[in-house]
């Protein structure tokens, strides 16, 4: 058991945030995000790993800022100190972590989404890993205690200046549209044990959609191919494919199941 991943899950837990282990960014629970808790009991028995796992948590009414620091590449600095400049120093009074890659993330509690920033700076809002994973560092002076509220200014401009470089493209007009998050759930994919319950709520959701069944099917067959591991046989998927079908043209019809 990694006593200092652990330790730290129970602290977090104490202040309602939900956490998971991951190896590297593969999760070592059987539905990956989905088994974030806080729950004492349950995190002690998520985290029976060898050390050198990820503490990894849902960031629920938390976001982070992302600051990166490439050398070469994109940084985040100048435009940081630019925007303390204009709205005084907000980011040195909340907790933040340095990153592997000599980056910096800077917590802010928010209930705001569908936030987007880039040229060095960007917001996440969805899942984080965070010290004591590998090459994370917290602030000496500072703990999740002391995580302050997300500017106003600072969630109005991710909302109004959305990006639109290539590895953001699903954002127009700053709205997510619901096929970006599918495709993104897609993505994750699934190994042993998640294989098919990932598959069934990918094909149920593109379903329920109304998403014609043919290119459904395509899409799952992709989806097995490429992000499951390891990949069902035809004869499995396609019962999946089936059953899930089934139930959705009976809802369709009106009828329980």
């Amino acid at each position: 058991m990694d006593v200092q991943a652990i330790n730290k899950a129970l602290e977090l837990a104490e202040l309602g945030i939900a956490s998971y282990p991951t190896k590297g960014k593969k999760p070592l629970t059987p539905h990956g995000h989905y088994d974030a808790t806080t729950e004492p009991k349950n995190l002690k028995q998520l985290f029976k790993h060898p050390s050198d796992i990820n503490i990894r948590l849902n960031t629920s009414h938390l976001i982070v800022l992302d600051v990166d620091r490439h050398a070469g590449g994109k940084n985040g600095i100048e435009k940081l100190y630019k925007l303390a400049e204009q709205h005084g120093n907000f980011f040195s009074e909340t907790y933040f972590e340095s990153t592997p890659h000599n980056g910096l993330h800077f917590f802010f509690k928010t209930n705001a989404k569908q936030l987007r920033l880039d040229n060095g700076l960007e917001i996440i809002a969805d899942q984080i890993v965070i010290a004591p994973s590998i090459g994370y560092e917290p602030a000496k002076h500072m703990s999740f205690k002391d995580i302050k509220e997300a500017p106003i200014w600072l969630v109005d401009m991710a909302k109004v200046h959305p990006s639109h470089s290539a590895g953001n493209s699903a954002q127009y007009n700053g709205i997510k549209r619901y096929g970006a998050y599918l495709l993104e759930e897609m993505a994750q994919g699934a190994s042993t044990g998640q294989r098919n319950t990932y598959l069934i709520k990918m094909i149920g959701k593109m379903l329920y959609q109304g998403t014609a069944p043919k290119v459904v099917y395509e899409f799952a067959c992709i989806a097995n191919q490429h992000f499951v591991e390891p990949t069902l046989s035809d004869k499995e998927l396609n019962g999946i494919f089936k059953s899930v079908l089934q139930r959705e043209t009976k809802r369709l019809k009106g009828v329980g199941v």
